[in-house]
């Protein structure tokens, strides 16, 4: 009969497990990701955009060092809320923060259920900033600003949760934007699960435009989005602000006449893709609007009708095939909102109000743009693709114990790590940054 408190092993009797080793830690590379912090300036960049906000009489942790902590933990994969029971014992995470005690499950709670709108304003301040070193680093002119929206599903009595039809399940439903060409996360905002796609995109668009007319050099825009967001509020944007854009449109019995019209043209045996200008303009639309309307038309083998695809864009110059390559890239960023959800837990609305989950949500969209800062500015080219996933076994999650010797404290990797080279590399490329 095996002893519940028998921590020996069956196969070598002379080994046995204790977890008393309180200076061990599983996560040493999260002091790589401190020192990569302090690099950057984070610490300063969090002052400038966190409103001055304190509820607390004496306060044990400031803001900064509680968000920094938060962030810190969902980078290295810990994301509720009750991991922070043990992590608080962790000394690789003590020294990120430097500090004996760290914040308890309670305070974070506290923490993340406190912050107020004007937080979430710094928030986006903060990842805007952030975002920058990524343009600066890549010395970016073009942008493809992929906007779309997700479903966070929830589990309890949540504010603002709703039947999703779409989705087919009770949860909230955020609309987001990334940067097609760097996987940059541009914004999100947090919305009742019942409301449309392209409810509020106007508003929530505004911002992230004018936030690439700021920089020095001319920047190129172009928003991408699907047949949810085929709404004159968005063209009127996009045209008002001098900026491209390349929709999908829905099919409707104006378009499907016109379509099957250059549909005759096609051999009948020819199952190769053909592409048509379209004579087209909705009901909606101004006179004065100068919007081209696209087709693809693809009959399959073995299949007597065509199938039909419509875009709407401002772009003129280009031809429709590369029109149609371009709007089928956008599928990029399904990896991204993919990255955001299982990395980070960007779908994450474990809380009862409104407000926390959103603070939650940024809480997301700031860990990722970290780890995709870290990614290109630290990691070698041929492997900054890499998802957080990997990031954390090649460089987060390393064994190390630390000791002391007078003032200094070391920490003793295993040289048997077979991704150590890259652990070097990646300080030395830290130490280098300017």
């Amino acid at each position: 009969m095996t002893n519940i408190l028998d921590r020996g092993l069956d196969f070598n009797s002379n080994i046995s497990f204790c977890d008393d080793g309180t200076q061990l830690t599983n996560d040493s590379g999260l002091l790589l990701m401190t020192d990569f912090l302090h690099r950057i300036g984070f610490k300063q960049m969090v002052l400038c955009a966190l409103p001055k906000q304190e509820w607390r009489r004496s306060p044990k942790h400031q803001l900064s060092s509680l968000l920094t902590q938060v962030l810190l933990q969902k980078i290295a994969g810990y994301q509720n809320d009750s991991m922070t029971k043990n992590l608080s014992h962790d000394p690789a995470l003590k020294l990120c923060l430097n500090k004996d005690t760290l914040a308890s499950q309670p305070t974070i709670s506290r923490f993340i259920n406190h912050l107020e709108s004007s937080a979430i304003a710094g928030f986006e301040a903060l990842n805007r900033n952030l975002n920058k070193l990524v343009i600066k680093q890549n010395n970016q002119t073009d942008m493809i600003i992929d906007v779309d929206s997700t479903h966070s599903d929830t589990f309890g009595n949540q504010v603002n949760a709703a039947f999703n039809s779409h989705y087919a399940s009770m949860g909230l439903h955020p609309l987001l934007a990334f940067d097609g060409l760097s996987g940059m996360f541009l914004g999100a905002t947090l919305r009742p699960g019942n409301v449309y796609t392209s409810t509020g995109v106007a508003d929530f668009i505004r911002p992230i435009i004018d936030y690439t007319k700021n920089f020095s050099c001319q920047m190129n825009t172009l928003i991408r989005g699907d047949s949810g967001f085929a709404t004159p509020e968005l063209y009127q944007l996009c045209l008002s602000s001098d900026t491209d854009f390349l929709i999908k449109l829905k099919t409707n019995a104006k378009l499907l006449t016109l379509a099957e019209s250059c549909a005759q043209l096609i051999d009948p045996e020819d199952t190769s893709a053909h592409f048509f200008n379209l004579n087209y303009r909705a009901a909606s639309w101004p006179e004065n609007w100068q919007l081209r309307v696209v087709l693809k038309a693809t009959r399959p083998v073995g299949e007597l009708l065509c199938h039909y695809e419509f875009l709407v864009t401002t772009l003129t110059e280009l031809s429709i095939a590369d029109l149609f390559r371009m709007y089928h890239n956008r599928g990029v960023a399904e990896n991204f909102i993919k990255e955001a959800k299982d990395g980070f837990g960007f779908d994450k609305t474990n809380s009862h109000s409104f407000q926390a989950n959103t603070t939650r949500m940024w809480l997301a969209v700031l860990s990722y743009t970290l780890s995709l800062l870290f990614k290109r500015l630290v990691l070698p080219k041929a492997v900054q693709t890499t998802t957080i996933g990997t990031l954390r076994f090649w460089l987060l999650h390393i064994a190390g114990r630390m000791t002391t010797h007078a003032r200094k404290i070391l920490i003793h990797l295993s040289r048997s790590n077979p991704y150590l080279r890259l652990f070097w590399y990646a300080l030395h490329r830290i130490h280098g940054l300017k």
